[in-house]
């Protein structure tokens, strides 16, 4: 009997512990902060003195504001994710996941709102997925208390702790305006304006799921045929149109996928991303991106089909440019925001890739281009 009984404290105490900690080993999670120097860390935006260590902590000085923040150097899908902070008098700032090197990470990735009340702001309370969902309960401490925040993302799972509370709670692929964010991104600290501390940053990685296959090898342009007067180069790590009017062609056929590219383009430039791309006679439909506001097909327009609303993309400016395509449904994306979509387009969902350059004297980059077949 006493065997019985120690054998069943064994397994509650067992169970109580696989409840109240999160599934892995302790001992895989890894520091991304040294207490030191912001060694790991990269700084992005034109203010060096937006972040700092200070006291052990990384200090968001709030001397930048936007657009400088502090991303980690390696990019993360699948993590959980530990840490500290402390809100410094008024503050506003965020924790950004799955965020993209340009564009904006709250729209494009994930931004966990932070402030230093406990005030109902709907999807801008504190622990807030910004504009999104608000926090199922307000659990931030006071200001100038420490905080402690776990995040837990496996997609399509989104968990969220903080201060031993669970705030958020969510099926990713469920939520509209979640389900086409970037599955992977950099870990970054914003810098809005307002002081905040971090510490005891810790990450463990999960087991990878996406798989992209990308389009670009960054030295060349194997795998791509031109036809048209445009000139096109590999330059940088990047696919430059140019000058003329023409076409740059995948070789490869994809039906039922997920597109994404950086654009950038110089002034008046116009051009396009081409897909079910059969022939120079079928050439499929064309996302657009030229960067003229109140144009009738400005970026991200279904051109001469659905025009875009609004599309938050400017010339000079690197932005990200996403395309869904599953059978006759078709989404455009700029920076995270669906500017144009149909359920109308002509079957069979097939074809290949082309970038466009449609303009004499202007420029498009395009960086990173890459594709992921959806499944079924």
């Amino acid at each position: 009997m006493k065997r019985l009984i120690s054998s069943l404290v064994l397994a509650s105490f067992i169970s109580g512990w696989s409840i109240r900690f999160t599934p892995g080993s302790e001992n895989k999670f890894v520091p991304l902060f040294n207490g030191t120097d912001l060694s790991g860390w990269v700084h992005m935006g034109d203010n060096p003195k937006s972040f700092q260590v200070d006291q052990g902590t990384i200090l968001c000085t709030g001397a930048g504001n936007y657009p400088n923040w502090l991303r980690s150097e390696k990019e993360y899908e699948n993590f959980i994710l530990r840490l500290e902070y402390q809100t410094v008098g008024w503050c506003e700032a965020g924790v950004l996941l799955h965020a993209p090197l340009y564009g904006r990470a709250s729209k494009t990735g994930i931004k966990l709102h932070l402030r230093h009340d406990q005030v109902e702001e709907g999807a801008r309370s504190t622990g807030a997925i910004y504009d999104v969902l608000a926090p199922m309960v307000q659990a931030s401490k006071p200001g100038d208390q420490w905080n402690a925040l776990e995040i837990y993302l496996n997609w399509p799972q989104l968990r969220v702790t903080l201060n031993g509370q669970r705030i958020h709670d969510v099926d990713l692929q469920q939520n509209e305006k979640l389900r086409w964010r970037l599955r992977r991104g950099y870990i970054g600290f914003q810098d809005i304006g307002t002081k905040i501390r971090y510490r005891k940053i810790e990450l463990q990685e999960l087991p990878s799921q996406e798989r992209w296959t990308p389009l670009f090898n960054g030295k060349d342009l194997s795998g791509w045929n031109s036809t048209g007067t445009a000139k096109w180069t590999a330059e940088g790590g990047m696919i430059i149109g140019s000058d003329g009017d023409g076409y740059l062609i995948g070789n490869d056929s994809y039906s039922d996928f997920e597109f994404q590219v950086y654009v950038r383009t110089s002034t008046y430039a116009n051009g396009g991303v081409f897909y079910r791309w059969q022939s120079d006679k079928e050439r499929g439909y064309e996302a657009q991106i030229y960067n003229v506001i109140e144009a009738t097909n400005p970026t991200g327009s279904i051109y001469g089909i659905v025009p875009a609303k609004d599309p938050d993309a400017r010339d000079q400016e690197w932005f990200l440019l996403q395309i869904i395509s599953r059978s006759s449904y078709s989404a455009v994306r700029v920076n995270g925001e669906t500017v144009a979509e149909s359920n109308q387009l002509k079957l069979p969902d097939q074809g290949k890739i082309a970038l466009q350059m449609h303009t004499k004297g202007a420029r498009i980059e395009y960086l990173n281009p890459r594709i992921k077949r959806l499944a079924n």
